[in-house]
């Protein structure tokens, strides 16, 4: 089949990800673990041993009490710093095993 119309890679993308929202929030969970990583200091990362998202909820396990405690302690501002670089809103709660 062949198109004479082109369009923008970027106006394409727009249209896939309003189409198929659940993959766009799927998408933004991806974003959220990979930057777990990436905001957290690298001694707490290398303490984690597991990192997924479930209904809006991360969840993190942790091999170290201690690095478990203290970021029990600022789970509210993890939240807002993980939604706030990826850019929307896409936890609600972060459960620290």
């Amino acid at each position: 089949m062949y198109h004479r119309k082109t369009e923008k890679i970027d106006a394409l993308m727009k249209l896939f990800w309003r189409d198929n929202p659940e993959a766009y929030h799927k998408m933004l969970e991806a974003r959220v673990m990979r930057l777990w990583d990436e905001i957290i200091d690298p001694k707490i990362s290398q303490k984690t041993t597991s990192i997924y998202v479930i209904h809006r909820v991360l969840h993190v396990s942790m091999s170290s009490s201690v690095l478990r405690s203290e970021l029990q302690s600022m789970r509210k501002r993890l939240v807002t710093t993980l939604n706030n670089h990826a850019g929307s809103n896409v936890i609600d709660d972060v459960i620290i095993r």
